[in-house]
């Protein structure tokens, strides 16, 4: 229309244009906001997703899991996300998670034994021993020794000894062979001395001088005497595996000796019979030793009780409750693990009921008795009843990585038993107080090259996404070190990728420390603060604050990790080194059958396909990098955190000299070298070629993040987000810690009060403020712009007080949306479907359901039955509420036609499902549409069809129709967005002449669009108004009714009537 201003001098056609395309881009056409549980991603922020790509590359795809025992879907906003998404490009996601965190329970921890470490072997102490005997020249069983066997050669008499080449030997049958071919030949004259182990170079002269110049090697070892004996090699495993026993702590034990004929003691007993006797004696060695430390008792597996909290008692009942009621079976046929870890061990124990449990499992991860396959690795993993327990950690790799070293022996018999967080009474071993929210992983610091003696903080990552399943989401790797241009590349990386096959998710080249370059690294990726906007979809740094300039990134820190009382706690391999062709990189106990080394040699790495650092060539446990708890705190009834463990592992640095570097004193390894290093100095750019940073490409290294911890009750089968649960609830003092506010409760402190926002201390953190903290991300229409609202993972039965508030939010601090909400339509918390009958919820029962939740409200809609829906990509089929394809539906309605027409129907109501849970008849729907449910009808030419258009507005009214909500929503965005670029000017005659010709071509666009039949729009012009800054205006509506009634009669007339005449 032409401006009221224009004045027209001559006749003529005048036309004008009025610009209203930041309407458009203000107001958008469907955009849905979605608040609920996800496989992954970012918590508690609304994350903006354009397709479903997108949605899985943050939260992950479909997952049909139910939580347990109960009929509710725990990934529901997935399916919704997939379907909307089909007709919408504009999708906010706001992820749950939890707040309380859990007690995760006693704990029973399996250790390694490590082998003796051959540079710590004691000078020996010298004893002689003799042993009398008799036998016969038939065989070595008529050979019995007469006399005692003095110890500590009895020690080790009757027990196999592993040969190099795999057989099976003992003490008792070699001396009886010894004996027997003396007797054989000419003992008066006997010239050999047989040898167990390696012997002083004083002793074995003592012998061989003395005419023993026949030496019998029984064990095979590499050199009989200590000069010429070779110490590290492996043909010396049948000694130190055969004559040697761990003590206490790190300590070892052994012996070594020989025997010869005494002369002048044999006769024969019985002449021309051959029977005999004599005297056999030799020198006996007692050594002590020290194991390999850094792989004893070291903590490869660990055990948790299955349970379920209830919250009856304040918190999780578990299976099995005594720490002496779990033991590790290390005797008979399991007595090997002691010397080989992945031969077969048992567990077993006794519930809290008096059930006795025996299992036969095992460290070989092709064996059907696998640890984590035996006893499965979550709570819920397995029946209770059947495994009382289940494996919260395993350290194959690290254990794999030990044995293959020659460093790991076996597995210690005995395991490490620690209480509870409840039961520590004070002693602070607990490995079990989880009682805090979610926690996002985060690298150690990256650090610089080596400076001087010390290296300088630059960087951490800390991921984008939360939770658990964050932790095995990227790697992060530092290539391209160059001292010459002072750059660097960060390469994000997928996790499961090898270095030889990398994933590139994302990569940020030629990056700096220096603020003031264009290739900054803070600029490049973004920071945690906010300083610089995020680039990167899966990381964001902490910068260090007084991290230099003019550093390259060399090396990172080692990982804080929980500890053990009593053990050591696992730690991570790093590949500090590329290797060369030919060189030895493992070399486990023994031989092959054949007598020969087993040794793995390197075929040479290739630069270009390997990675330092943490890299899969050398193994990488992904439970090391899961969270791990917290110390036990004092004040365990009401700590909502707690402090951090003081164990740091190693980091791992590029430069060999970086071992100079300690670690500092606030850590119990405080003292110890900080870094497992490299084999060359990078403190600048590599001149010599011999170098192996020579090139650039061989200057990189990798690291992982850990700790992301999800925040749920994992003993729970379902959450803890019923009204109950609310700040004062049953719920909630069942599982709070009596208080001046609560003195009625009467758990032990899982449930607290919490601060939340603006220091406010109305909120606890059970579930139920999990749930309505993802909600309140939505309550700044200012902040996130959408028109339609759904919380799937909730009902208005279930969870009333939660879809109050969500209504709440939606009317009055929105005001610009339509909130769909779940009916329930089958009892929620039973464990299966099988019995339809009783736990199917019928249409009449569903509207009593909703009379009893007293909702009113013509922002909300709800559908009724569930539908049945394909998911592809985990080949199964899964109920689950119509709420996916009704936004769905909203989407396509927006996109064919505008949002004031009705949702449902033939043409934009069709539902892609294999059926509804009920198939209903017309009776059925005039019930559930009377009562405000709008039906998912079925018909047998399309299938399901959303059937309905009712809001949950008790009063008739136009209101009480979605479409005519929506057509109000949509006026009053769009009249919104045009009204708010006249504030602040001219409070006059002008401004409310720009309010109407602004306002009225939208109303007259919606009635040419079948939206209104008739609009009228009034500005007052008050003094009141003036003085008080305010425009008024008044908008009158005529909506367009959707037609939901088609009321036909059919009249039989005469052959011979005139229509005329009817």
């Amino acid at each position: 229309m032409a401006s009221s201003n224009t004045v027209f001098v001559s006749p003529g056609v005048y036309t004008s244009e009025r610009d209203l395309s930041f309407v458009a881009q203000s107001v958008g056409v469907t955009t849905l906001g979605l608040v609920g549980e996800t496989l992954t991603g970012p918590a508690f922020e609304p994350i903006f997703i354009t397709n479903f790509d997108e949605f899985q590359s943050y939260f992950g795809g479909t997952n049909p899991t139910k939580f347990v025992n109960t009929q509710i879907p725990k990934y529901e906003a997935a399916y919704i996300a997939k379907a909307y998404l089909q007709q919408s490009n504009q999708l906010f996601v706001t992820r749950v998670l939890g707040l309380s965190g859990y007690d995760a329970g006693p704990s029973w921890s399996i250790t390694t034994q490590a082998n003796l470490d051959p540079a710590t072997l004691s000078t020996p102490v010298e004893t002689t021993w003799s042993v009398t005997f008799t036998g016969s020249t038939g065989s070595t069983d008529t050979v019995e020794f007469t006399g005692t066997i003095p110890s500590p050669i009895s020690d080790y008499f009757d027990d196999d000894i592993t040969l190099y080449n795999g057989d099976s030997a003992t003490i008792k049958g070699q001396l009886q062979t010894f004996v027997l071919n003396l007797m054989l030949d000419n003992p008066s004259s006997a010239t050999t001395s047989s040898q167990w182990g390696v012997l002083t170079d004083s002793v074995y002269s003592a012998y061989t001088g003395n005419g023993y110049t026949t030496v019998t090697n029984n064990l095979g070892v590499d050199g009989l005497y200590n000069s010429v004996a070779d110490y590290d090699d492996s043909l010396m495993d049948p000694w130190y595996y055969g004559c040697f026993e761990p003590g206490s702590g790190d300590n070892y034990s052994g012996m070594s000796f020989n025997a010869v004929m005494e002369p002048g003691t044999f006769v024969e007993t019985s002449p021309g019979l051959g029977i005999f006797a004599g005297t056999i004696s030799g020198t006996v060695l007692t050594y002590n030793a020290t194991a390999f430390t850094e792989y004893n008792d070291v903590v490869v597996a660990t055990l948790r009780s299955r349970g379920v909290n209830d919250n009856s008692d304040g918190g999780p009942v578990y299976n099995v409750t005594g720490l002496t009621d779990v033991v590790m079976d290390c005797s008979g046929s399991y007595a090997d693990v002691q010397k080989n870890p992945y031969s077969p061990f048992g567990i077993s124990g006794l519930t809290s009921g008096g059930d006795v449990f025996t299992f036969k499992t095992s460290f070989s991860l092709s064996d059907t008795n696998y640890l984590t396959k035996v006893f499965g690795s979550t709570n819920f993993g397995k029946t209770s009843s059947e495994f009382p327990l289940f494996v919260e950690e395993t350290y194959y790799s690290l254990l794999t990585q030990g044995y293959r070293l020659g460093k790991v022996r076996g597995l210690n018999c005995e395991l490490i038993s620690l209480p509870s967080a409840r039961e520590d009474d004070g002693n602070n071993t607990s490995i079990g107080w989880y009682l805090e929210q979610y926690q996002t992983p985060s690298t150690p610091f990256v650090v610089s090259e080596l400076r001087g003696t010390k290296v300088d903080r630059l960087f951490r990552f800390i991921l984008i996404s939360d939770g658990n399943a964050a932790n095995n989401l990227v790697k992060v790797s530092l290539a391209n070190m160059s001292f010459s241009n002072n750059t660097f590349d960060i390469i994000v990386r997928d996790y499961f990728d090898t270095d030889a096959n990398p994933v590139v998710l994302e990569k940020f080249t030629n990056c700096t420390m220096s603020p003031g370059e264009n290739g900054y690294v803070a600029k490049k990726v973004g920071t945690s603060n906010g300083e610089f906007e995020l680039k990167s979809r899966f990381i964001m740094l902490d910068m260090d604050e007084d991290a230099p300039v003019d550093a390259l990134p060399c090396g990172f820190e080692g990982y804080v990790m929980r500890e053990y009382s009593g053990a050591r706690s696992p730690f991570v391999e790093f590949k500090t080194k590329y290797n060369t062709p030919g060189e030895v990189i493992y070399n486990p106990p023994f031989g092959t059958t054949a007598g020969s080394s087993n040794a793995t040699r390197s075929s040479g790495d290739k630069v270009r396909k390997t990675y330092l650092g943490i890299s899969n060539t050398v193994g990488i446990d992904p439970d090391f990098f899961n969270y791990g708890g917290k110390q036990n705190p004092s004040n365990l009834g009401t700590a909502t955190e707690s402090s951090d463990w003081s164990y740091l592992t190693k980091g791992f640095h590029m430069d060999s000299g970086a071992t100079v570097v300690t670690i500092s004193g606030q850590y119990i390894s405080s003292g110890t070298s900080s870094f497992d290093v490299g084999v060359a100095d990078f403190t600048s750019e590599p001149t010599s070629q011999t170098n192996p940073y020579y090139k650039l490409n061989a200057r990189k290294f990798t690291l992982l993040a850990k700790g992301g911890f999800d925040g749920w009750d994992v003993y729970r089968e379902f959450r803890s987000n019923q009204d109950s649960f609310r700040l004062g609830g049953t719920g909630y003092l069942l599982g709070s810690t009596p208080s001046p506010t609560f003195p009625t409760a009467t758990g032990w402190g899982q449930f607290k009060q919490i601060t939340v926002g603006e220091d406010s201390t109305d909120w606890a953190n059970t579930d139920y403020y999990a749930y309505l903290m993802g909600q309140k991300t939505f309550e700044n229409p200012e902040a996130v712009n959408i028109n339609i609202f759904a919380t799937p993972g909730i009902d208005y039965y279930n969870h009333s007080n939660l879809v109050e508030d969500a209504i709440d939010m939606i009317e009055t601090d929105r005001a610009d949306s339509i909130y769909i909400c779940t009916t329930p339509d089958y009892n929620m918390f039973v464990p299966n479907t099988s019995s339809f009958d009783t736990d199917f919820i019928y249409p009449d029962e569903a509207v009593d359901n909703l009379e009893e939740s007293d909702i009113d409200s013509n922002y909300t809609a709800t559908y009724y039955p569930w539908i049945l829906t394909r998911d592809g990509v985990n080949n199964t089929q899964v109920y689950i509420p119509p709420t996916s394809e009704v936004i769905k539906n909203l989407a396509l309605t927006d996109n064919v036609a505008f949002p004031w027409f009705a949702t449902a129907g033939y043409t934009r109501g069709l539902v892609n499902s294999v059926k509804a849970r009920k198939k209903l008849t017309q009776e059925d729907r005039d019930t559930l549409y009377q009562g405000r449910l709008n039906p998912i009808a079925t018909f047998s030419d399309v299938g399901t069809v959303i059937w309905g258009n009712k809001t949950l507005q008790l009063r008739e009214s136009a209101l009480d129709r979605i479409n005519v909500r929506r057509l109000l929503l949509q006026a009053r965005k769009l009249i919104s967005a045009v009204a708010v670029r006249l504030l602040f000017e001219q409070n006059d005659d002008q401004v409310r002449q720009d309010f109407l010709d602004a306002v009225n071509p939208i109303l007259d666009s919606i009635r040419r669009d079948r939206g209104l039949i008739d609009f009228r729009v009034v500005v007052e012009n008050t003094p009141e108004d003036l003085d008080n800054n305010t425009l008024t205006g008044k908008i009158y509506l005529k909506p367009t009714r959707a037609l939901e009634f088609i009321d036909i009669e059919f009249l039989i007339t005469p052959t011979g009537a005139s229509f005329e005449d009817i």
